[in-house]
């Protein structure tokens, strides 16, 4: 996190945007973990992070290469750099990674059996599990 701090105020965007995307990969990762498991989220939290690294990349590359100036094409009508922000990025990242996550709390983090288990153990100790 200081990482991410030094280098907003150093004006580095680009490790910025690196560094941001590690951070939230590992959020994920870590975040899907169960009972010290990795499971199934380190080979999506990889593959999120391969992704961020590659549209951060591109973003720049465009930025710099048509800074100042119309660019010489355009994608779908759009500046290569905001194409790879919002149809890659927000499209094919963020929008499969949310439901990615959620597909796999339900089915590895919290499962209808290891919430069952979960109320039969706060049942016998006495809880408020009395549903």
């Amino acid at each position: 996190m200081l990482l991410i701090l030094v280098a907003a105020f150093a004006n580095s965007w680009q490790l910025l945007g690196y560094l941001v995307g590690f951070s939230l990969s590992l959020w994920l990762v870590i975040g899907a973990m169960r009972e010290n498991e990795f499971g199934p989220a380190l080979p999506l939290g990889i593959t999120l992070f391969v992704f961020w690294t590659v549209c951060i990349t591109l973003i720049f590359k465009y930025w710099a290469e048509f800074r100042g100036k119309f660019p010489d094409f355009t994608i779908a009508g759009m500046h290569p750099g905001f194409f790879v922000l919002f149809p890659l990025m927000w499209l094919l990242l963020f929008i499969p990674g949310t439901l990615s996550y959620a597909l796999l709390f339900d089915r590895w983090i919290l499962s209808e059996e290891t919430w069952n288990e979960f109320k039969m153990k706060v049942k016998g100790s006495g809880g408020e599990g009395n549903e």
